[in-house]
């Protein structure tokens, strides 16, 4: 534990988007020792209604910056349904140096528990966010 706590809007923001669908995506990051929205435009749904997958992966995956996204991620199962289940990825690039990654791996867990999320994806490649990746974590191959 590394003693950063969860912004409570950030918090509030999370629950807006889990019981009423308001956003796509959210995207979490550390700053000035608490865990925040670091941008609630881009994955909402009202202002970015075609927000998808790529798009949070585009706004996610930034070099030498580490964040968590959440993301409402909708797939086709086999039997023609539809699966919607939250995800968050931990994206922590190599390059984004020591103290950081530090940061963001012993604060991971307390994210995922004020989230109530508890499995996750850790990336620090693109190609580890991939949606295959997605597919997989939700059950889907």
């Amino acid at each position: 534990m590394s003693g950063i706590k969860v912004n409570s809007a950030a918090i509030k923001t999370f629950e807006a988007m889990k019981k009423n669908r308001t956003h796509k995506f959210l995207l979490f990051e550390i700053k000035k020792e608490k865990v925040v929205i670091m941008d609630e435009k881009t994955g909402n749904k009202e202002l970015n209604p075609s927000a998808g997958y790529p798009d949070f992966i585009k706004a996610l995956c930034v070099e030498k910056h580490a964040a968590w996204g959440v993301i409402d991620y909708e797939a086709k199962k086999p039997d023609g349904s539809i699966l919607n289940k939250l995800v968050l990825i931990s994206w922590c690039p190599d390059d984004c140096g020591v103290r950081v990654k530090m940061l963001h791996g012993s604060t991971t867990n307390t994210l995922k528990s004020k989230l109530g999320i508890d499995k996750h994806i850790h990336a620090s490649t693109p190609s580890d966010c991939e949606e295959s990746a997605a597919k997989q974590h939700v059950g889907l191959k």
